[in-house]
Formats: C-alpha cells, structure tokens, sequence
C-alpha cells in the first residue's frame, strides 16, 4: 500500500485491503480528491486518541465512503492534515453528510484543538436510541453505546457480529486500561496492525445502520439535534467527558 512502511507493523496491509493508512499530506489530498470524483455525498467518520476532547489529544481520524476506509495519521500530521490536507473543509462543508456515533468528545476536540467543526453531522446514537425507545415503548433517560448499537443492528448475523467482537477484543486489550491497556499506544508508531483494523471496525457499520434506522431519526431532524449536542459539547465550560454524558441529551 502506498505511503505505509513508516507508520505501520511491517507487512500489515497490502494493496488489496480496504483499509488505506495515511500519513503524509498528499495522501490526505489524494482521499479527498477520490470522494471528490466520485460524487461522495456521505461518509461514516470516527476518531481515536488520548483522553479524546479538549483535555487530550487526537491520535487518528477514521473514513469510510462504504468501500474504502482511511486512517488518517493526526499524531504525524498534526495540524498540516486540516490545513493544508483539506480535512477542515471536508468536516465543515455542510453538503457532505458526516455519519457517525454520538460525536460530542470529537467536535470537543476538533473544535478545541484543531479549530475544525463537524458540520453536517448525522448521529446514528440518536437514532438508535430513538429506535429501543420505539421497541421498548418508553423513553430511556440514558443513551448507550456503539457497542450496545451494533449488537442489536447485527443480531441476526452472527458470523459477521463474531468477527468483529474477535477484532473489538483484540485492539482494547492494547488501549483500555480495565483490560490493562493504555490510551498511550495510538501515539506510538508504527502504528500496531490491530490498532488499525479496531479503528477502520468503528465506521464498518455506520453507514449500514444509518440507513436502516433512519425511520427513527430523519435526516432533517437528526442533523439539527445533533447539531445542537455536539455544538454544545465542544462550546461548553468542560470538556465533553465524565458521568454526565451518560443522560440522554436529545
């Protein structure tokens, strides 16, 4: 794969993977440029980091057009990926639909650290959670996670839901402190081969789930809750993080 030796496990991914690592500013050029001529309406996106909202730092930026998944390289990058690889105007051009889960803690710190904003944000946490309300006949005070959500949206394929709990499993016993893990390793390059694959798993399904549970949270009205939450998030006194972000804010 292109522009991969340096920040990644020594034969990780080959050219026909469907995951691209990024790490130079061409390649983020090159990835926006393919959405670009491919008329790319819609993409799922996903972050990874350190303490990730304005308190800590952002490791890696996950996208997916349904096809492809990128894994931009922030920790290499820095700011030179917003600037001059055109993320910032890819996260903030309204006319292309971002799907992604419950991004407070990510506007958090895209808005914090990188002065970027998550425009045109469809929250498939809302419309998940829209839809166990729906099933369930009440309304939950609390939302729950990606976790809970694939489980549910994978119910019936359990080959597909094994696979990606073996993948899940894997990357969390690297970063999760309760698994005895650290935050620390998305820092570390080159960037283990498991890192990447738990990552480009996060935005696998985004697309899919939007879509099927669309019903329960309409376009229109997602992109405008979601607006509010996430602006609120980054905007706020604290960082988007702690015990609070468990209630239901939508």
């Amino acid at each position: 794969m292109e522009e991969l030796s340096k920040a990644v496990e020594t034969a990780t991914l080959d050219d026909d993977d469907a995951i691209k690592f990024v790490d130079t500013v061409s390649g983020v050029k090159a990835m926006i440029e393919t959405l670009k001529k491919d008329g790319t309406k819609e993409v799922a996106v996903d972050f990874e980091g350190v303490d990730l909202c304005r308190s800590g730092e952002l490791c890696t930026m996950q996208l997916s057009d349904g096809k492809l998944t990128w894994i931009i390289d922030v920790t290499t990058l820095g700011e030179d990926a917003f600037e001059d690889g055109g993320l910032r105007d890819l996260l903030q051009n309204p006319e292309v639909i971002k799907v992604g889960y419950d991004g407070r803690a990510d506007n958090d710190a895209l808005y914090n650290l990188h002065a970027t904003k998550l425009v045109g944000f469809y929250d498939v946490q809302i419309a998940s959670c829209n839809r166990q309300d729906a099933e369930e006949g009440r309304r939950d005070r609390f939302v729950h996670g990606l976790g809970r959500a694939i489980g549910r949206f994978l119910k019936d394929d359990p080959a597909r839901a094994e696979t990606l709990k073996k993948t899940k499993e894997t990357g969390l016993a690297l970063f999760a402190p309760e698994k005895g893990g650290s935050y620390e390793v998305w820092k570390e390059r080159p960037l283990k081969k498991s890192l990447i694959e738990y990552a480009a798993a996060d935005v696998a399904l985004l697309l899919e789930m939007k879509q099927a549970w669309i019903g329960h949270s309409s376009m229109r009205d997602n992109l405008a809750r979601a607006a509010v939450r996430i602006n609120k998030a980054a905007m706020g006194p604290m960082p988007a993080k702690g015990r609070h972000m468990a209630k239901k804010d939508f």
